[in-house]
C-alpha cells in the first residue's frame, strides 16, 4: 500500500514538474542531438579510418549515461530529512521508499532513451539490431541512476557526493576496453576491468554493430583487436544489468541501517 500511495500520488506530480523532467530528458535530447548531427550517416561506412569513429559513438553512448547520473544525486540528498521523518512515522518501509524512485527513475528514463536512441540510431545509420542498442543505451542509464542514489546514500553531504561520483565513474573509463585494449591492461589492473560496468553494454553494442560484419582492421578485424569477437552481446546487457541489483541492494541496505539524523 505504500508504494502504490507514493507512486499514486508523488510520480505523476514529478512527472509534470519542470524541475524534475529537464535534467532527466533536456541533456539526453541534446547530447543525443550533437552526437547525431557530428556522426551523421557515418555508421554503414565500414573503411577504417572510420571504424574508431563509429566506436567512439558506441563509447559516448555508454559513457555519458554514467557521467549524466550526477543529476539524481540531488534526489536522495535533498529528501533526506524527508524520507527520514515519514520513514519514522511508520508511514512506509525503507524498500518502499527505494522502489517509488526507482519507478519514477526508470520509468521516465525508457520513455526518454527510446526517443534519443532511435534517432541516433537511423540518424548515423548504425547497423546491428535498434532495439539492443537501445536497451545497451537504457542498462547504462539505469546502472548511473541507482549508482547514484548509492553514492548520496553514503555521503554525508551534496558536495561529498558529487566529487565521489564522477570521480568513481572516470576510473571506470579507462577499463572499458576502447580508450585501453582490454589485453594491453598491466595484470595487476586487469581485476578492476571485471567491475567496470561500462566495459559490459560498450561491449556488447560493439558486437552488435560489427557482429554480422566484422571488418578488417590492422592485419585483423576490429573485434579480435578490441577482443570481443567471442562475446555475446545479450550476455554483456546481463552482465551489466547485474551492477544495477547489486548497487540497489547496497543503497537499500545503506538506507536501512543508517541513522543520518536525529529527529
Amino acid at each position: 500500500w505504500g508504494l502504490r500511495t507514493l507512486i499514486k500520488y508523488r510520480t505523476p506530480k514529478n512527472w509534470t514538474d519542470p524541475n524534475f523532467l529537464g535534467p532527466r530528458i533536456g541533456d539526453k535530447i541534446l547530447i543525443g542531438l550533437l552526437i547525431m548531427t557530428l556522426y551523421l550517416g557515418k555508421g554503414d561506412n565500414f573503411a577504417q579510418d572510420n571504424l574508431i569513429n563509429i566506436a567512439s559513438v558506441l563509447f559516448l553512448m555508454v559513457v555519458l549515461p554514467a557521467f549524466g547520473a550526477s543529476t539524481y544525486v540531488p534526489s536522495l540528498v535533498s529528501e533526506r530529512a524527508l524520507f527520514v521523518r515519514e520513514r519514522n512515522d511508520g508511514l512506509y518501509y525503507t524498500v518502499t521508499y527505494l522502489l517509488a524512485k526507482m519507478c519514477d527513475e526508470l520509468v521516465l528514463g525508457a520513455l526518454a532513451t527510446c526517443g534519443v536512441t532511435a534517432f541516433v540510431y537511423f540518424g548515423i545509420q548504425l547497423q546491428g539490431e535498434w532495439v539492443c542498442f537501445w536497451i545497451g543505451y537504457y542498462v547504462s542509464l539505469c546502472v548511473g541512476i541507482v549508482l547514484a542514489y548509492f553514492v548520496a546514500s553514503i555521503s554525508p553531504n551534496m558536495d561529498v557526493a558529487n566529487a565521489l561520483l564522477p570521480l568513481y565513474c572516470i576510473t571506470l573509463m579507462f577499463f572499458m576496453g576502447f580508450l585501453f585494449r582490454l589485453q594491453d591492461i598491466p595484470p595487476w589492473w586487469y581485476w578492476y576491468s571485471f567491475i567496470s560496468f561500462p566495459k559490459y553494454t560498450f561491449g556488447a553494442l560493439m558486437a552488435n554493430q560489427f557482429g554480422e560484419v566484422d571488418p578488417p582492421f590492422n592485419d585483423t578485424t576490429f573485434l579480435e583487436y578490441y577482443g570481443l569477437d567471442t562475446i555475446d552481446k545479450w550476455t554483456y546487457i546481463g552482465y551489466a544489468a547485474l551492477f544495477f541489483i547489486f548497487f540497489f541492494l547496497s543503497t537499500l541496505a545503506v538506507m536501512s541501517l543508517r541513522t543520518y539524523q536525529s529527529r
